[in-house]
């Protein structure tokens, strides 16, 4: 299926500083699609990042129609594009940035894993749905299947997201949750960038999953020794410069790490996974999706 592409680019000039300078913002014109696109916003006002935001028509538009009908059903599929693309971007507070809109047509994943090897994007910003299924929230198919198979760091935004602050008044509080693997390790440089660029409070989280009958005589000792460790962690340009909180609970990782991001009202969640692939069906992490399912704040996840 092909469906050309309208491309708007502002004439605004993009600074070379920063993680995140290349961000792309997957949109499918949803209540959670433009929570999304605010809070990139407010990330690529902070960075001087060039945005573009990417509406793919899917080819499943065609499934149920004859042949015969086929170019009509996607000539209206390319003027509703185009036209919600418009008010999308109308009613956005651009400011002058840079930034590009792209409508194109087919699978949606391959084509936005396409563009985003072709334009070296380096933040991928996606709306989550956030549907109730037999008590499970499920992100949709389209934001799974990116949380699942994109490389670059993820931000994911709710449709009911309690925390605008991405995008409106900055972010004040930052949590980044923590296991010392590697891959966690990595999340905690956006953690420090983040915290400097918004002067935001950061508040280093570690999870112990245990059993309660085993704490009683251990959960001291533990929580001293993780204390420890996480403050020796700190990248060493942040010594003596940041004052992050460092915190350590006990129970269900996914669980402890919403609660106190409920309790601080973080407006943001940051956590590293494994990089890989993951097979057809399986996601990175079960507590990472639990996250993105349930968190009220935008939770940005990263690859190592």
């Amino acid at each position: 299926m092909s469906t050309g592409r309208v491309i708007a680019i502002s004439h605004a000039s993009a600074n070379a500083a920063g993680p995140f300078q290349r961000i792309l913002v997957a949109t499918d014109f949803s209540a959670g699609a433009r929570a999304a696109l605010d809070c990139a916003l407010g990330i690529a006002r902070r960075y001087q990042s060039k945005v573009f935001l990417v509406h793919v028509i899917p080819a499943e538009v065609l499934q149920y129609v004859s042949p015969e009908g086929s170019e009509e059903v996607i000539q209206q599929a390319k003027k509703f594009a185009a036209r919600e693309m418009r008010r999308m971007v109308e009613e956005a507070g651009w400011g002058g940035m840079v930034h590009e809109e792209i409508l194109c047509g087919g699978g949606v994943w391959p084509l936005l894993q396409e563009f985003g090897k072709k334009h070296d994007v380096d933040l991928v910003v996606v709306g989550t749905h956030g549907r109730s299924v037999a008590k499970k929230q499920l992100l949709g198919p389209v934001a799974e299947e990116i949380f699942r198979l994109a490389e670059k760091p993820i931000l994911t935004v709710a449709a009911r997201s309690e925390k605008p602050g991405l995008a409106a008044d900055g972010v004040r509080r930052i949590l980044y949750a923590t296991n010392f693997k590697p891959h966690s390790e990595r999340a905690a440089a956006f953690a420090h960038s983040l915290e400097r660029e918004h002067g935001a409070k950061l508040t280093v989280l570690h999870v112990v999953e245990d059993q309660l009958q085993s704490r009683e005589n251990s959960e001291g000792i533990l929580r001293d020794f993780m204390l420890r460790r996480m403050r020796k962690g700190l990248p060493a340009e942040c010594v003596g410069n940041c004052e992050p909180e460092f915190q350590v609970r006990f129970g269900n990782p996914g669980e402890q790490i919403l609660s106190v991001a409920r309790e601080q009202h973080s407006d943001l969640i940051i956590l590293g996974l494994r990089a890989g692939a993951p097979a057809d069906g399986q996601l990175p992490s079960a507590i990472a999706y639990k996250l993105v399912c349930q968190a009220t704040c935008p939770v940005l996840t990263t690859r190592l």
